[in-house]
């Protein structure tokens, strides 16, 4: 493998910041600098705890109506809880919903309407940038876990893209696929 693919991070916070600066660059996505602060801490919290969003959680929908249902800041860290899982569900894990009644655009409206209930002015502004930009973000989220997913199922559309861009998590991905890429053009499928 050439060192230009491989990447080093010392922190999962460092490895988050550049894959989001990278999709934000590639497909023209841009995010306040406070809202991809907030999405890298995100990513790295969720990441150290797995289970935190998965099938064993509660719904959603009842973590929400418990979160309303409490006051002062015990309430304002629940909504705000509640407003991350559906962050990182609707731009991680999207799919897993396909096996449930509800769908994303529900989960993005529980979201949204999680942090707009706790945005305040001051450090809690981003909560509210988070609610107006709810979508956008999550798409940006899930730009960047599709970098590192099992993406060579669209070998064509992933070789396009490398081709383009000259990404080298692309070639990375292409090369695991069993593509020989050559800098001249001749790529060879083995």
């Amino acid at each position: 493998m050439s060192s230009a693919v491989a990447v080093h991070h010392h922190t999962l916070e460092s490895f988050f910041f550049e894959e989001i600066e990278h999709v934000q660059g590639r497909t023209g996505k841009a995010l306040p600098t406070e809202v991809e602060a907030y999405v890298v801490h995100l990513l790295a919290a969720y990441a150290r705890k797995t289970a935190a969003a998965g099938r064993t959680s509660k719904p959603l929908a009842l973590e929400y109506l418990a979160a309303k249902s409490q006051s002062g800041s015990a309430r304002a860290v629940a909504l705000r809880t509640v407003g991350d899982r559906a962050l990182y569900i609707s731009g991680v894990v999207p799919r897993s919903l396909h096996r449930t009644p509800v769908n994303v655009r529900y989960v993005h409206g529980i979201g949204e309407s999680a942090y707009r209930e706790v945005a305040a002015p001051g450090a809690l502004s981003v909560l509210g940038t988070l609610a107006d930009m709810f979508e956008q973000v999550a798409e940006v989220i899930g730009d960047v876990v599709e970098l590192g997913s099992a993406e060579s199922s669209d070998l064509m559309g992933l070789y396009e893209r490398w081709r383009s861009h000259g990404d080298p998590r692309d070639a990375k991905l292409l090369v695991r696929a069993g593509v020989l890429l050559d800098k001249d053009g001749t790529d060879v499928v083995q």
